[in-house]
């Protein structure tokens, strides 16, 4: 049997929001196919460069050659092992840049565009546009020297230190993730020393209330975020009580934040700002592959709904 699918899900096994999402395509019987990585080794894979995309699944066949579109969840980057475990690091790499170049090749909508996502997930790159094009940012520096470090703390006050890249750190012992923290000893800054790594900091902005804005299309859903958190450094914290309600963004913060698309090429992300009590926003970052269903669930917004839509129209 061959199916034809109208769009593409690319992601990985552990992805909760492609489960939610698959759940309403099943119940409006529009035809798909989830692609994770991991299945690599479990499904038949031709590219007929230019001719056709054919996928054999255990007892389905599927043909791109109805695609619309494809939802860019997660990179092609968990596979499984090879039976030479020598071999794992040629032969990860050739499957990455497989699944990579298919994509690109794919003739249809992405949501978002795969390079387009990696480019906007460097947070440097994401902030300095942002406050070419008129965001309120914080006081910024990304250093790997004690001594710059030093200087801008005195010169900024309380400052805050987050990752420059996703936060998950991987060890041994197992996964956590590293979030966002005031800066409250600034004695390991007192050496003139080169770290491994440069560290990102900013000074840290009052804070009257977090808030996620999740963009799709011309869509804009905004939720403001209370917590229970004395130090408001990072409502992402899992111990942290957090209250949820819908707000109303401002029309010029809105139209700088489509311009932060345009720029991107995104059809997708998750903003996230600081308000302060005088009524500013300050941009933090935006998250071209953000979560966004514990939102819908909280607050019953159609953000799923949004989402097919893009990727039907």
């Amino acid at each position: 049997m061959t199916v034809y699918p109208k769009v593409l899900f690319v992601t990985n096994k552990d992805d909760l929001a492609i489960d939610y999402l698959i759940y309403k395509f099943m119940d409006r019987k529009i035809p798909y196919l989830r692609l994770n990585s991991e299945d690599i080794t479990q499904i038949g894979m031709t590219y007929g460069f230019g001719k056709s995309v054919n996928l054999k699944y255990q007892d389905y066949e599927y043909s791109f050659e109805k695609l619309q579109s494809a939802y860019f969840r997660r990179a092609p980057s968990i596979f499984p092992n090879t039976h030479d475990l020598n071999d794992m690091k040629f032969i990860n790499g050739e499957r990455k840049d497989f699944f990579e170049g298919l994509y690109l090749s794919l003739n249809c909508k992405w949501v978002n565009p795969i390079f387009a996502t990696y480019k906007a997930e460097r947070k440097i790159y994401q902030l300095s546009l942002a406050k070419e094009l008129g965001f309120k940012t914080p006081n910024s520096i990304v250093s790997n020297s004690s001594k710059q470090l030093l200087n801008f703390i005195e010169n900024n006050g309380t400052c805050i230190i987050k990752p420059i890249c996703h936060g998950l750190q991987v060890t041994p012992q197992g996964s956590y993730s590293i979030y966002t923290s005031e800066i409250k000893d600034i004695n390991w800054l007192k050496q003139d020393i080169i770290f491994e790594s440069p560290v990102f900091v900013q000074n840290k902005i009052k804070n009257y209330r977090d808030i996620r804005a999740t963009v799709v299309g011309k869509e804009i859903f905004a939720v403001e975020i209370e917590t229970n958190d004395s130090e408001k450094t990072d409502w992402r914290k899992p111990n942290i009580i957090k209250e949820y309600k819908l707000h109303k963004l401002p029309e010029p913060l809105t139209n700088l934040m489509f311009r932060l698309h345009e720029e991107l090429n995104l059809v997708y992300s998750a903003f996230d700002f600081v308000l302060t009590p005088s009524g500013e926003y300050y941009f933090l970052e935006t998250n071209p592959a953000g979560e966004w269903v514990w939102l819908e669930r909280e607050l019953n917004l159609p953000i799923s709904d949004a989402i097919i839509y893009e990727l039907l129209n």
